[in-house]
């Protein structure tokens, strides 16, 4: 037997903080790459944009119900702000303030939603670690 003790002690994790700006940074380039795409291929089709959605499940499954909800809605968020700043500095077309805000929010609770509910499923029905 040995004189000295096993090192029993558990190995740090990752921090909270990494995990909340990872899924933020991820879900920020993968909408952002989608726009970029459909802006670039200037197809009117309306499957492009439902790849949003399958985006958020992949999000929530991935980070969580949270933060796959929070990451998946913040580029919307700034989609939205983005199109306030236009709107406000002249730029001509598209919808009104009023109707950007609202349509953001509408967006934005479906999408939360879908990550919700790929998150929850996730959670639900993840193997039990058996020891």
């Amino acid at each position: 037997m040995s004189t000295f003790r096993a090192n029993l002690k558990k190995q740090p994790g990752v921090s909270s903080r990494r995990l909340w700006i990872e899924a933020i940074i991820v879900g920020i380039a993968a909408e952002g790459i989608l726009a970029g795409v459909l802006m670039l291929l200037g197809n009117p089709s309306a499957l492009g944009p439902l790849f949003v959605f399958v985006i958020a499940a992949v999000l929530g499954w991935r980070y969580g119900s949270l933060r796959g909800a929070v990451a998946s809605v913040v580029p919307i968020g700034l989609f939205v702000l983005a199109e306030l700043v236009r709107v406000t500095f002249g730029g001509t077309g598209g919808a009104g303030p009023v109707q950007a805000l609202t349509i953001g929010i509408a967006a934005g609770l479906m999408i939360a939603f879908v990550a919700m509910l790929s998150g929850a499923i996730r959670r639900r029905y993840r193997p039990r670690p058996t020891a």
